[in-house]
């Protein structure tokens, strides 16, 4: 018996060591104790966690520092010249750009988003290098005074379409008045030519700054015009190109009826024209037809020549073309043509001195023959006078 109760006894206490070196053989871990011994990270993972938690601290060091000196930035964003500007130019909104600079207490202009909009058309008084601050005292209106190379004019203008007149500011559409189709000149249509603002008015003319080529042009442009132009304010908030092309649009639809009312070849005449195509109405002498010309003739147009005793020394008599009279009433012959051959005919007269002449052929003459024919009788005629 005390020999079974000590064999069960040692059985007992090697359980025990067994289950303190792990657990029992052949069943599962108990509650609360890991089956395996976790693992230790080697050299390279160490170095890896190292490596990161360095990053870490680098990045964090970086951002605080960042966010420290933008604190601490007192630099302003300010106005200056995008390139180098000369003394005189009109702003526009390219020539100005933004910086950052310390401008303590340089005179400057706060850089905003619609700064350069609203700098644009005042004139500097001073050269600008590109990057040089822009101030508030190189700055004036453009009607203040002529600056650099820019020249003073006076603009006579006609404020008739405005009963209530044009007031200084005002964003204006300065308007070629148009010429009403006459005899032979078909005049010309009303339109708008260009978009400006009323900066300077005195009495009924437009005061104007501008470089001397363009100052020729503003000088001038009452005559070439052959009046005045017109002005009409834009409306407040209106798009002055759209404006501009519903009035252009109306006007030179009145000016095609006007024509056709008053054509002298009749309203057929001014629709007869192709693409590219220009009109001329020039004067004509038929008096070489004995029975006359009329609409729809083949005829030569001939060089009337000139007398002896012209200063030039004269010419005789010659065939210069054959036309076909198309547009033809009463001594005036409508041509549609080219811009080359159009200039041609449109100086015609002055060249010749006279209105060429007419002589009515067959349609089935030999036009060719009967001008050579022609050519040389009027030039012995012209050579026996002399």
């Amino acid at each position: 018996m005390i020999r079974g109760l000590r064999e069960r006894s040692g059985r007992r206490r090697g359980a025990l060591r067994e289950a303190a070196a792990g657990g029992f053989v052949g069943s599962a871990p108990a509650a609360g104790v890991p089956a395996r011994a976790p693992r230790r990270l080697g050299g390279g993972g160490r170095r890896a966690v190292a490596a990161a938690g360095g990053l870490l601290l680098v990045t964090g060091s970086v951002a605080g520092f960042v966010r420290t000196a933008d604190a601490f930035d007192e630099r302003s964003a300010v106005v200056v010249a995008a390139r180098d500007l000369p003394r005189g130019h009109v702003l526009a909104v390219g020539d100005l750009d933004a910086a950052l600079v310390l401008p303590g207490a340089v005179p400057h202009l706060e850089w905003s988003d619609g700064a350069a909009a609203a700098l644009a058309g005042l004139a500097l008084t001073h050269s600008v290098p590109a990057g040089s601050l822009v101030t508030a005292g190189m700055l004036a209106g453009p009607a203040a005074g002529a600056f650099g190379d820019r020249l003073e004019v006076l603009v006579p203008v006609d404020t008739s379409l405005v009963p209530s007149g044009v007031a200084e500011g005002d964003l204006v559409l300065l308007i070629d008045p148009g010429a009403s189709p006459s005899g032979s000149d078909p005049g010309r249509a009303r339109r708008v030519i260009d978009t400006l603002v009323a900066e300077s008015l005195t009495g009924n003319a437009l005061r104007l700054f501008a470089p001397p080529a363009e100052w020729a042009q503003w000088r001038t442009l009452p005559a070439r015009l052959g009046g005045p132009p017109m002005v009409l304010p834009v409306p407040p908030g209106g798009d002055a190109a759209v404006l501009a092309a519903e009035l252009n649009a109306v006007w030179a639809v009145d000016h095609q009826m006007a024509a056709a009312a008053g054509s002298p070849l009749g309203a057929a005449w001014e629709t007869a024209g192709g693409p590219g195509l220009l009109q001329t109405v020039v004067p004509v002498d038929a008096s070489l037809s004995a029975s006359g010309v009329a609409q729809g003739d083949l005829a030569l147009l001939v060089d009337p020549g000139v007398p002896l005793d012209a200063a030039s020394g004269g010419r005789p008599r010659s065939v210069l073309r054959t036309v076909r009279l198309d547009h033809y009433r009463d001594g005036l012959l409508g041509i549609w043509a080219e811009p080359a051959e159009w200039v041609w005919w449109q100086s015609l007269a002055q060249r010749l001195g006279a209105a060429p002449m007419l002589l009515r052929v067959t349609p089935d003459a030999d036009t060719d023959a009967i001008s050579a024919d022609l050519n040389e009788a009027w030039r012995k005629h012209w050579e026996q006078r002399q």
